[in-house]
């Protein structure tokens, strides 16, 4: 996982940091060529450049976001 992902994670409650780390682990296994970062804050997955799949702390949860394009 990504240094910047885990870094966003632990920095969420105990039970979204799981979630987190359930999230970010399962789009790695599903995306191996995919690169990962902070994007606006929010850990985002890109193929060739573009933004793929991502997550958000909202205030009643974690949102997965998906772009297509």
């Amino acid at each position: 996982m990504n240094s910047e992902i885990q870094t966003y994670n632990k920095k969420q409650t105990t039970v979204d940091n799981e979630i987190c780390d359930l999230l970010a682990n399962t789009i790695d296994g599903a995306l191996k060529k995919a690169e990962s970062k902070i994007w606006h804050a929010h850990p985002v997955w890109f193929l060739d450049g573009n933004p793929i799949v991502g997550y958000s702390k909202q205030k009643k949860g974690i949102r997965l976001m998906f772009w297509s394009g």
